[in-house]
């Protein structure tokens, strides 16, 4: 492989001069010159090192994305978002799996230290203040999704407006005449299952529906989860005719489950998830769902985070935020309710 002292030779410069035309600061020397050296680089297949541009420019041109589950389809557009903000600029990424382990969330964040990563980007629900303070003594900013903890300078700070999705989703059932809801929420320690079980309850409440119309159960946002909760929900002689979860993936599992104990989905139950990740819109009856914008999240944490590196210093001065919404997709796994019998038809 060449090197740039190669490159210099065959062109007849300095390597300064190579150095200099490849990092565009070639103000002070002769279109011609420019010319040659260019020519010599392409002829030569020539590379330059990125470690040794890192080394003299202080930046690694790379961010280090921590997600809770890698099998979770949420992740694939938020991390396309990421990509197309960043890769056109130069970025690369590392990519961590916490599996919803705090403690192996810290050891990535170390990790990622450790490489000298630019930045951060979290869509992590269970991390904490700590991984914030050691990122910022290392002089490393982070952007992060609908955390709870407040603001702090060298921090994007993306929020999900959850309201609009989920009461147009209420107002449609309702709509269609159901009076008896389940929730199933994600972990009730994570600020993101406590906001969306708040705007769910409250919207019902807007729509006449008191609390005592509600069961909720708490669920982990996987499918087996779901299958587990609507398991105990669907066996109640007072069994609701619809359930809301607080993600796609439980809501899948509740239609499984459904089936499995006879049901007939939307006659029976009808069901809304959230997220809207691809599977929603190819299960069989396609699940309606609160969509989430995967995809803006992710372009919109990766475009506020390199506003960050243009301060003189990433990690003081204001925090940066930004906001997306939610909305209600119908389709085809709600129906008005039929009847409100046992849970098995068998």
């Amino acid at each position: 492989m060449p090197t740039i002292a190669d490159v210099a030779v065959a062109a007849g410069v300095s390597k300064s001069t190579v150095s200099r035309v490849l990092s565009g600061h070639f103000s002070h020397i002769k279109p011609a010159t420019r010319e040659k050296v260019m020519a010599t680089v392409e002829s030569m297949n020539f590379r330059p090192s990125r470690v040794a541009r890192s080394l003299s420019v202080r930046k690694t041109y790379t961010i280090g994305v921590l997600v809770s589950d890698i099998g979770n389809p949420f992740y694939a557009d938020v991390i396309h978002g990421i990509e197309d903000a960043g890769l056109s600029k130069g970025y690369s990424f590392f990519l961590g799996n916490t599996g919803f382990d705090p403690r192996r969330g810290m050891d990535l964040v170390n990790s990622l230290i450790d490489r000298r990563v630019d930045g951060v980007i979290s869509l992590f629900s269970r991390a904490s203040e700590d991984w914030m303070s050691l990122l910022s003594q290392q002089g490393i900013p982070a952007s992060v999704v609908n955390w709870d903890f407040s603001l702090t300078p060298g921090l994007v700070s993306i929020s999900v407006d959850f309201e609009p999705g989920i009461k147009a989703a209420v107002e449609h059932l309702v709509g269609l005449g159901h009076k008896h809801f389940a929730h199933i929420s994600g972990p009730v320690d994570l600020f993101t299952s406590r906001q969306r079980q708040a705007v769910f309850l409250d919207a019902l409440a807007a729509c006449g529906i008191p609390a005592s119309n509600v069961a909720i159960i708490e669920g982990d946002f996987s499918v087996e989860g779901g299958r587990r909760a609507a398991g105990e929900l669907l066996k109640r002689r007072d069994r609701p005719t619809a359930v809301f979860a607080a993600n796609d993936q439980m809501a899948i599992g509740v239609m499984a489950e459904a089936r499995s104990l006879g049901l007939e989905l939307p006659e029976d139950l009808s069901v809304v998830g959230l997220d809207d990740i691809w599977p929603a819109a190819q299960m069989e009856p396609p699940l309606s769902t609160v969509a989430m914008p995967r995809y803006e999240i992710g372009f919109q944490a990766m475009e506020r985070l390199m506003e960050l590196f243009q301060r003189e210093d990433p990690v003081s001065g204001e925090p940066l935020e930004a906001q997306v919404t939610t909305r209600f997709i119908q389709r085809a796994s709600t129906a008005g309710p039929s009847h409100r019998g046992t849970a098995t038809k068998r």
